[in-house]
């Protein structure tokens, strides 16, 4: 039966957090943008209006999830948006979801960009455009977010919560600007002091500080207490864990510390006043270790797979978790699933899934008397959309960069004449100024296009020829960093037995070019189906997805890969 889908328009809103109080980014600046561009000139019917108040990094967006299902139900044609960056800033999950509608039916209409038709070749590569800077965006800003963290951190502030027995404080210096510092805690600080002073004299364990603590009456800064009885075990806890950190943390004795960006113990003061000194910090220290020898801790369970691994039966298919549940003295790691299959959890052995993850990532392999034709195929791909089409999207956005050039110039008479006043010159100039810079800004883009796509499939050539010998060297958290750029899903059945492996872009594209076997990023079409007509629609689609995973497997490799390498 033929899916019907009802004619009508669905907008979907979104403000994140730190949008919320900004008037040009607000619900109603979205909504006014929408009507007037989008809804008012259509004679489709509005149905109905999606909106969600969170990051658009995530997408466990109530709105956003139901608007995708009414999607799949045909409840509307057509889907409004003010931009693209308000439909998901991460590159991949917004191009999959606007996969998703296209493949619907679903007509996307943008109102920063009224003409743009992404069902269309031409159209679906300016979206990515946009996607592209969105990403771009988000990523520029996690850079100055943390550039001005190293700095201040190496200037002797504390840009994070505060621990406690401190507090962080403010002041407003002018409008938006704030200056902002950790200092002593006069409700708490004490506290602190006092269990340092029982460390320092050695004679107390840390179950018996923390027991010290709750017979003053004292409490952590959550209210919750220091120890405490466990009436269902019939046993006696304490927050000795915390304790623990308290004390191996040198913010209290004034000491600046960073390990990630390589600031360490001794080399910057802070600014704030500290709690104890730094004979006594490292006193404590001395105190701890001699204690820390006795101690028989349990070896932490490492999970390859975490997050990418799923089980799949009889159409059922289910995400599996971590889990090491303990018995007669051991423990014992599975994957297993939260729901149910046939009414039960669904247990793997880690042991069997990960012991099967060499011998797949050597069927991945490239072999190296390969990677010439490999890259003659791609290279040959892209310049066949590259070629002609972005041609004539050069042209275009030229002839309109050059026609806002003489609109400068005739505002400019205008206003030389006195037929429009200095404020109207200045309004319609900074919009005449955007527009030019996004224009521009997309012909750079543009023009460098192809040779960021070489780059990228290069790096992740590189990575796929060199994965046997790469996988063995590293430790667990980069074995699994590694499967997450590689792979989407892992797929097994109920006994473990890996039975499908969802690649990521571009690895996928060039995994059906080594084997010539069906492209798993598409509907199942065969390959011969693909090439030459359609594969660069597909290749294009996916290239953005490209520069997150490469950036993250060349800090793998630990060098840039460049053509040289397979000459």
């Amino acid at each position: 039966m033929d899916r019907v889908i009802t004619p009508g328009w669905a907008t979907y809103l979104r403000v994140s957090d730190e949008d919320k109080q900004s008037p040009d980014r607000s619900f109603a600046m979205q909504r006014q943008k929408i009507d007037n561009t989008l809804l008012n000139p259509s004679e489709v019917p509005f149905q109905r209006e999606y909106r969600d108040l969170l990051s658009g990094t995530t997408t466990n967006r109530a709105d956003y999830q139901q608007m995708i299902s009414d999607a799949k139900d045909g409840l509307f044609s057509h889907l409004g948006l003010y931009r693209a960056d308000r439909f998901g800033r991460n590159t991949v999950e917004g191009l999959q979801a606007a996969n998703l509608l296209i493949g619907l039916g679903i007509k996307l209409r943008i109102a920063s960009m009224p003409t743009l038709r992404p069902e269309d070749p031409d159209g679906f590569f300016m979206f990515l455009i946009q996607m592209g800077m969105a990403q771009r965006e988000v990523d520029v800003l996690r850079q100055r977010t943390r550039d001005g963290t190293e700095a201040k951190m190496r200037l002797g502030g504390w840009p994070n919560y505060a621990p406690m027995g401190y507090i962080n404080s403010e002041r407003l210096i002018k409008s938006g600007k704030y200056e902002r510092w950790i200092e002593k805690d006069s409700e708490n600080n004490h506290i602190i002091r006092e269990a340092w002073d029982l460390l320092l004299t050695g004679r107390y364990t840390l179950d018996q500080i923390c027991e010290e603590l709750n017979k003053k009456g004292y409490t952590r800064r959550s209210g919750k207490p220091w120890a405490w009885n466990t009436p269902k075990r019939g046993s006696r806890k304490t927050a000795q864990s915390n304790l623990q950190h308290m004390f191996h943390n040198p913010l209290y004795a004034g000491w600046v510390v960073s390990k990630r960006f390589g600031i360490p113990y001794g080399e910057i003061r802070g600014i704030w006043e500290p709690t104890i000194t730094t004979e006594e910090y490292e006193r404590g220290i001395e105190i701890l270790s001699k204690n820390d020898h006795q101690k028989v801790r349990a070896v932490r369970r490492y999970y390859l797979l975490r997050n990418i691994l799923w089980v799949k039966d009889k159409g059922t298919k289910l995400k599996m978790y971590g889990s090491t549940p303990s018995g007669r003295d051991q423990s014992y790691a599975y994957y297993v699933t939260h729901s149910k299959i046939k009414e039960k959890i669904v247990r793997v052995p880690c042991g069997i899934v990960d012991d099967q993850i060499s011998n797949w990532l050597n069927g991945l392999c490239i072999e190296p008397n390969l990677v010439p034709d490999i890259r003659q195929i791609y290279t040959d791909d892209l310049n066949k959309v590259s070629g002609k089409d972005i041609t004539k999207i050069l042209g275009d956005l030229r002839h309109k960069a050059s026609s806002l050039k003489l609109e400068e110039a005739h505002l400019a008479r205008l206003l030389v004449t006195k037929k429009i006043s200095e404020e109207t010159y200045d309004g319609l100039n900074t919009e005449w100024r955007e527009k030019l810079y996004n224009i521009e800004l997309n012909i750079r883009d543009l023009e460098r296009e192809a040779s960021i796509y070489i780059d990228d499939l290069e790096a992740a050539l590189y990575l796929m020829s060199h994965l046997s010998k790469i996988y063995p060297r590293l430790g667990d958290n980069e074995k699994t960093t590694l499967l997450r750029i590689l792979a989407k899903r892992i797929i097994v059945n109920p006994e473990g037995e890996i039975i499908v492996q969802e690649l990521n872009s571009p690895f996928v594209y060039l995994k059906s070019i080594m084997d010539k076997q069906q492209i798993s990023i598409n509907n199942g079409s065969s390959w011969d189906q693909y090439r030459p007509q359609k594969t660069l629609d597909i290749n294009i689609k996916c290239f953005f997805n490209v520069e997150y995973i490469i950036i993250r497997s060349r800090s793998i490799i630990k060098n840039k890969p460049g053509k040289s390498l397979y000459n």
